[in-house]
């Protein structure tokens, strides 16, 4: 079986020099952003709905959720992008210097270095936009991609350390699910069974519909049958 998954690509949004300055346009990318956001939600159910009616053999659920995060990502880029045309664009008003670098750029930095397995020197480019940028769109991204840089690494301990700020910072980010996943899957490579059963758990209790709970649920299958044995 072949599940196949529409993908939205955002490539226009992002090529230099194509980034519209006046107010309608920067109404109708929000526009836009509203909708790949529905799009999102509609992928995210159906990826839930599919993988309980299918046969889970058949199913890379990796692939599925790298899909979704990369559509997250995307989103993520696309509303930052507005939100420092429109920084800018008051600077200008206002007869402010505009910095030499905004946003978007320090993180598509971070992000790239992180791609090609740079993970000390992304981990500080993350660092360093999360301290500057706190309140940006991409602030959760890079407060989770901060775990991800030492996950990476087999850095468990300060993986989880890192995680656990995407859910206390940003409570509402589409990411606290998939932060929380990755807690409990340290933790259990930490040998902290018990810790990462209670999260598998919380993970279905509050997020029944995600890919998450899918694997989360598998993991407690699998300890409930090694128990048994």
């Amino acid at each position: 079986m072949k599940i196949l998954f529409p993908v939205v690509f955002l490539s226009a949004f992002f090529a230099a020099g194509c980034v519209p300055l006046n107010q309608r346009e920067i109404s109708d990318l929000k526009g836009e952003v509203a909708e790949l956001q529905i799009q999102l939600k509609d992928l995210q159910k159906r990826h839930a709905d599919l993988f309980v009616k299918a046969d889970s053999s058949y199913v890379t659920l990796d692939v599925l959720s790298a899909s979704i995060k990369d559509l997250q990502n995307k989103v993520s880029m696309l509303a930052q992008n507005i939100q420092d045309i429109e920084v800018s664009s008051k600077k200008k008003r206002d007869g402010a210097k505009s910095e030499t670098m905004i946003p978007s750029d320090i993180y598509q930095i971070a992000y790239s270095d992180y791609s090609m397995g740079k993970y000390g020197l992304a981990y500080e480019g993350f660092k360093s936009f999360v301290d500057k940028y706190p309140n940006s769109e991409l602030a959760p991204q890079a407060q989770y991609f901060m775990g991800e840089c030492f996950y990476s690494q087999s850095m468990w301990a300060q993986a989880v350390a890192e995680y656990k700020k995407v859910e206390q910072n940003y409570p509402r980010s589409d990411l606290t699910a998939s932060a929380r996943l990755k807690i409990a899957l340290s933790y259990d490579l930490l040998g902290k069974r018990n810790e990462a059963i209670s999260i598998f758990s919380s993970i279905v209790e509050d997020y029944p519909q995600s890919s998450e709970a899918l694997t989360a649920k598998e993991k407690i299958r699998i300890y409930n049958n090694a128990q048994r044995k």
